[in-house]
């Protein structure tokens, strides 16, 4: 049996990263935080929950669980500069699915950001 080669390395998250924190200042997306009125503020902010599932679509995860254990093993890469520790796994799959995002079904936004090939 041939080893498995992962699609991720930490050079091209951290590329990756910046290519999309740059593209959300360029368009001025608003980075939103719950005010605490209807729960609690936000640790992590939208664009990580984002961002992780940009990664689920590279690596074509087919699962909440499995999105997680990606998120788990390429948090400091993910978060760099966030100094938030890694997301349970029950609120990477509630913050996924407020953003649309399923396994297998990836959200809109994913697709108007990077091309496919950049993602297979």
């Amino acid at each position: 049996m041939s080893k498995q080669v992962s699609k991720l390395n930490p050079k091209w998250i951290s590329a990756t990263r910046k290519y999309f924190l740059d593209f959300l200042e360029a368009t001025n997306f608003p980075h939103p935080e719950r005010n605490g009125t209807r729960g609690s503020k936000f640790d992590y902010p939208e664009w990580i929950i984002m961002f992780i599932a940009v990664l689920a679509v590279k690596c074509k995860i087919k699962s909440y669980l499995g999105i997680h254990k990606l998120a788990v093993c390429y948090w400091e890469q993910i978060a760099a500069g966030q100094n938030v520790p890694p997301i349970s796994e029950s609120q990477l799959r509630d913050r996924l699915k407020k953003i649309c995002h399923e396994p297998g079904k990836p959200a809109g936004f994913i697709r108007q950001i990077f091309p496919a090939s950049y993602l297979d």
